[in-house]
Formats: C-alpha cells, sequence, structure tokens
C-alpha cells in the first residue's frame, strides 16, 4: 500500500537523502541550508519502504515565488524569457509551488509519482500549483492535467 508521510525537514532528513544513491534532487537538498528548505517533506512509502520524495512550498502571495525562482531558476541575463511566468503568477494568492518530486530509480515507473501528485490535488483541490518542469518530466506533467505557463518551462494546474 502506498502512503504519504509528512516529516521535519530537518538535518536528520538531509542527511537521509545525502545518503541517497538515487533520486535527482537528493544531493542538492541535502546540502541546502535550512533557511532555503520549507519545514516538512513528503515522504512516498510503500510496503513502509522509502520509494521516494516531494518538496512542495505552500505560499500566500506570489512575491516569495517570483524571489526564489529569481534566486534559483532564472538566469540574469535571461529574466525576459520568462515573461509568461511573470505575467501568469501576477497576483496570485494562495498556490504551492512543487520544488521536487523525486522517485527512487528502483521504483520508477510504478505509479508513485503520479499516486503523490492525486494526493496532493485532493489535499489542496482549489490551490493553483506550479512546477518547474525538465524536459525529462514534462511528459509525466501533460499526463497530470498540467499545462504550460506560456513559452516558458513552468508548469501550472487549475
Amino acid at each position: 500500500m502506498t502512503t504519504i508521510i509528512v516529516k521535519p525537514f530537518n538535518e536528520e532528513m538531509q542527511a537521509q537523502l545525502g545518503q541517497l544513491d538515487s533520486g535527482y534532487h537528493a544531493g542538492e537538498l541535502s546540502q541546502k541550508p535550512q533557511a532555503e528548505l520549507p519545514e516538512e517533506i513528503y515522504i512516498i512509502e510503500a510496503e513502509d519502504e522509502m520509494v521516494g520524495y516531494a518538496v512542495v512550498w505552500e505560499y500566500a502571495n506570489e512575491k516569495a515565488l517570483i524571489n526564489k525562482a529569481e534566486r534559483d531558476y532564472f538566469h540574469i541575463d535571461e529574466k525576459y524569457l520568462e515573461r509568461d511566468f511573470y505575467i501568469d503568477i501576477k497576483n496570485e494568492r494562495n498556490f504551492i509551488f512543487i520544488e521536487a518530486l523525486d522517485v527512487l530509480k528502483d521504483h520508477e515507473g510504478k505509479g508513485y509519482a503520479a499516486f503523490f501528485i492525486n494526493w496532493l490535488k485532493a489535499k489542496y483541490p482549489n490551490k493553483k500549483m506550479y512546477v518547474y518542469s525538465l524536459d525529462k518530466s514534462r511528459n509525466f506533467w501533460f499526463k497530470m492535467n498540467f499545462e504550460p505557463v506560456g513559452d516558458t518551462v513552468w508548469m501550472s494546474f487549475n
């Protein structure tokens, strides 16, 4: 049975992520300062084993995500390419940003990522969701009914 467990995203959890030999974002997340991490991390479990994890931020307004996007995702010389993102998120309230969703290599292709996104949609039925999609994951987001944000790599749902 698949379950989602909410755990504190503390130094202990960062150390656990640092020991993983798979998980696209694990190394990066294990080394971030605590101030750059949310208070909680979502652990995807199957048969009491961690099969994946997700990092999700809740925002009350667009300014915090814009600051994060400009710091972590936008190259200073190419911010103009993100115009559609700025337009889409302008005046947004009470939305979430999916920073990371990783299924461990031995468990890929078993529906765990889709399970998590469906769980997240049920948890936040009225909130808009944003994700910065990578080329290799873009089809997954389309299958989950996310739509491109203009001509950017950002995608949104709701």
